[in-house]
């Protein structure tokens, strides 16, 4: 699969952080204006407050005109005097216990306006107002509303925003869908910006794509097929002439040919999911079994195999040849002093896995994507001496897919290679075990 998009490439997430500092900047500038507001008008009303006050006190009102005064202009009134006291609320502390709190700002008064204003006839009034608290409150409670109205604002853009970029994951989903051989691929094309055109056009390359793809194979299907019955009469012509070097290399190659096309249909009939005798078997004797026949080939073979059976549900003769085709490769590309090549089996995520690990020169990277394509070779030379067309790994991945499993590699470049076969598991082995013609040097784990 490809590599996902990092974080700090993401489209989505560079438009959210955009917002993000975007929404940032209006809070900030939001919370100045609202906290200058506030501490300008506070001053303001503070000292329009002090001059009423003083002017109230010139007034000298008795108990009864304070009172109406504080129902009217929301105030506390204290007198203190020569000729007695009173209070219009209970709660308000002496004058002396006002001046000592607003020396500490701490104490009933915290967070109110206090005047202390001098009598015309002696003695002292203390007014505390409550509009300091009440301004305050109310420019703190629209503050937060404002807040919530912003935050509000960003969920809303946010999924505005996902849903706009969704086609864009669905787009790269696709890709990545297309880049692993999916070719089974429709996008939907519902909106109709930018991205629903992008869409379309996606939709309409994987359907060029598929039909190559598909004209490809009905042209390798149709002329193998049509190349038997000329083969067909080769072999019988050659059959009629005398035997020598002429007619022997005239025999080779015609069984090279007929080896090849037997090939493309092999691709063909998996292609189709035809031919396969799926059953449970236990894969340890199958391995042994197919790497019997490299035991004296450079660099031989190793066998690892965990204790106990390895149920899975395959046909034994196509594993077969998906073991000897790797195996084969791992001979055929071996350097003078390559290890043993090791054939090991695990249990893996519900199902059977085994592994090739060869000691070769490694596969370079840029033949890995292709590699499983029919007529892929490493050695693009196509010598006598690797031989081959390109179909073995074809074959290989195809006899693998039509079980239900999966066929990877891993490669360092330069020295060593191993092919990863993943294959459905079983309960239990319900079909005759298989057994190895030959032994073959392994260990159990």
């Amino acid at each position: 699969m490809a590599e996902r998009v990092r974080l700090h490439r993401s489209v989505f997430v560079r438009l959210v952080a955009v917002m993000a500092a975007s929404t940032l900047a209006i809070v900030v500038i939001v919370a100045m204006l609202f906290f200058g507001a506030v501490g300008g008008n506070i001053a303001t009303v503070r000292r329009i407050a002090d001059d009423h006050a003083r002017l109230l006190a010139t007034a000298a009102p008795d108990e009864a005109r304070a009172r109406e005064i504080a129902a009217r202009l929301d105030v506390a009134i204290r007198f203190e005097g020569p000729t007695g006291s009173f209070t219009t609320d209970p709660a308000l502390p002496t004058i002396a216990e006002a001046e000592r709190e607003r020396a500490s700002a701490r104490g009933p008064l915290r967070g109110a306006d206090t005047t202390i204003a001098e009598a015309p006839g002696g003695g002292r009034y203390l007014f505390s107002w409550a509009h300091e608290r009440r301004l305050r409150a109310a420019h703190d409670r629209f503050l937060v509303l404002a807040l919530l109205l912003v935050l509000l604002v960003v969920v809303v853009a946010h999924e505005l925003i996902r849903r706009s970029l969704r086609p864009l994951r669905l787009l790269h989903a696709g890709v990545e869908r297309l880049a692993e051989g999916e070719l089974a691929v429709a996008l939907p094309a519902k909106s109709r910006d930018e991205f629903g055109t992008l869409s379309a056009a996606f939709n309409a390359m994987v359907t060029r794509v598929r039909e190559m793809v598909s004209a490809r194979d009905r042209l390798l299907r149709d002329v193998s097929h049509e190349l038997r019955s000329p083969l067909a009469r080769m072999k019988v012509a050659l059959a009629l002439l005398s035997e020598d070097g002429k007619t022997r290399g005239m025999k080779a190659d015609v069984a090279e040919m007929e080896a090849l096309i037997s090939q493309l249909l092999e691709l063909e009939r998996l292609r189709d999911g035809r031919g396969l005798n799926v059953g449970a078997h236990d894969v340890g004797p199958l391995l042994r079994a197919a790497a019997a026949p490299f035991e004296e080939t450079p660099p031989g073979v190793l066998v690892e195999l965990p204790a106990g059976e390895l149920p899975a549900r395959i046909d034994p003769e196509r594993i077969r040849t998906v073991l000897r085709n790797l195996l084969e490769n791992a001979a055929k590309y071996a350097l003078p002093d390559s290890a043993p090549v090791v054939l090991s089996a695990t249990r893996e995520d519900g199902g059977i896995a085994f592994r090739v690990c060869d000691d070769g020169p490694g596969i370079p990277d840029a033949d890995r994507a292709a590699l499983f394509e029919p007529f892929t070779r490493v050695d693009r030379s196509r010598s006598k001496k690797t031989g081959g067309y390109g179909l073995g790994l074809a074959i290989c991945r195809g006899i693998v897919e039509a079980h239900g499993g999966a066929i990877s590699l891993e490669s360092r470049e330069g020295r060593g290679t191993t092919f990863l076969v993943h294959l459905p598991g079983a309960d239990r082995v319900d079909q005759p075990p298989l057994v190895a013609p030959t032994p073959v040097p392994s260990r159990t784990r």
